[in-house]
């Protein structure tokens, strides 16, 4: 055997699906993949990769994530996708940023945090591979994100250059365009699953765990079945608006609580909320949960605890007094502030909107960090009301936290 032909991969150590495989025929340049959670679309993008560079067809391959450490740690190092678990031949060299294998093919970590540097900007590949490209703008900018798909494409240059994307369903201006290309040019394969397709691959616990997350909510379509969501019709925070950051908690000026108390069966939301600075506010926690008063009384009680709140401010329309008694036999010294809606829904969220609109509010990220649901809920508060299922309390509790939090004060600064 030619020592510059990598070994075959055993098939037994191949388990892809049928749906996993790459689409024979002719014509497409991308392959997008945007099925549920846990269908394996990393797996599957990692074993294209490696077939294109066993066949010969793949000598320069971009990895593209939103950082360096994002294609490092999800795209070459993960013990069960990245593309080392998969290829026992590649060579990584951390210091190059490059993968090396004996045919010759190289792979480059590229990032939309260097979006205009080389290698992105200028190479000549022939193979690529951009994951979760609609969440680049979230770890940079909205500015770098597309600045890194569009050097991608212009490097994309070889007769029979392809790619494969791989994307969380979202809403987001590049996935959307590629699902155009699918339909109006045909140069754009698509694949998309359930996580109940990866079942077998998959723990009991996990599959009753985001059942229980997702069934029944306007997130199950996208989470489970991996469609993309429709963008709201006339919504008050479209996509995109969304920013991310990290924080620690001694970053805090002050916190509140915002408590959003259901007058039926819906969840009670539970949101914590910290200011940044004189202009910048930020979304903590969202503890929302079903549950009886003494329930989420003590939730209450310790998302303030965690985040050394300042106040509590619950809204009183569904249970008056009894809301603040609640909350006080969790903490009898709980500083609690109720509030009266006097105003429907949307006309009390529409300034917080265009707070995050001005780019004065972020969302915490971070390990567990779980705004999903309240995200959801957003974008489907419209100009002319709520358009989602159920109830949007936790919507109403992160607008009572951030209204509260945002009241023009008498001064700032420390006396």
């Amino acid at each position: 055997m030619d020592i510059l032909d990598p070994p075959a991969i055993p098939t037994e150590l191949d388990s892809r699906r049928p749906d996993q495989r790459e689409d024979p025929g002719k014509g497409w340049r991308v392959w997008l993949l945007h099925p549920g959670r846990r269908w394996g679309k990393g797996y599957t993008a990692a074993r294209w990769i490696v077939d294109r560079v066993n066949s010969g067809k793949a000598r320069s391959i971009a990895l593209v994530g939103s950082t360096n450490t994002a294609v490092r740690q999800l795209m070459i190092e993960h013990p069960e996708s990245g593309i080392l678990s998969v290829s026992p031949s590649a060579r990584f060299l951390p210091g190059k940023g490059e993968i090396h294998w004996p045919n010759g093919a190289k792979a480059y970590v590229c990032s939309a945090e260097n979006a205009d540097r080389p290698p992105l900007r200028g190479g000549g590949f022939d193979t690529a591979w951009p994951d979760e490209i609609d969440s680049w703008g979230d770890d940079t900018t909205n500015k770098k994100a597309r600045i890194a798909w569009d050097n991608l494409n212009l490097s994309m240059s070889a007769g029979d250059s392809r790619m494969v994307v791989t994307s969380t369903p979202k809403p987001g201006r590049l996935v959307s365009e590629l699902l155009e290309r699918a339909e109006e040019d045909g140069d754009v394969v698509v694949t998309t699953g359930s996580t109940y397709d990866n079942a077998a691959n998959l723990s009991p616990e996990f599959i009753a765990a985001i059942e229980r997350r997702y069934k029944g909510t306007s997130l199950e379509r996208r989470e489970i079945f991996g469609e993309i969501p429709d963008e709201v019709e006339g919504s008050l925070w479209l996509p995109g608006v969304f920013r991310y950051l990290k924080v620690k908690r001694r970053r805090l000026l002050r916190v509140v609580i915002g408590v959003d108390p259901s007058g039926g069966g819906d969840e009670i939301g539970i949101v914590a909320a910290g200011q940044l600075g004189p202009e910048l506010w930020i979304v903590l926690d969202d503890w929302s949960c079903h549950g009886s008063p003494a329930k989420w009384a003590r939730k209450t009680k310790e998302l303030y605890d965690k985040w050394n709140g300042d106040a509590v401010v619950a809204e009183k329309n569904f249970g008056g007094d009894m809301v603040e008694s609640t909350l006080k036999n969790a903490a009898a010294d709980l500083p609690v502030r109720l509030v009266n809606a006097s105003r429907g829904k949307h006309v009390r969220a529409e300034p917080i909107s265009l707070l995050y609109e001005q780019k004065k509010v972020v969302h915490r990220r971070g390990k567990n960090v779980a705004l999903d649901l309240l995200e959801e809920e957003l974008r489907h508060m419209t100009t002319s009301g709520y358009e989602g299922d159920g109830s949007p309390n936790r919507a109403d509790a992160v607008v009572w936290a951030l209204t509260h939090l945002t009241k023009r004060r008498k001064t700032w600064g420390v006396a």
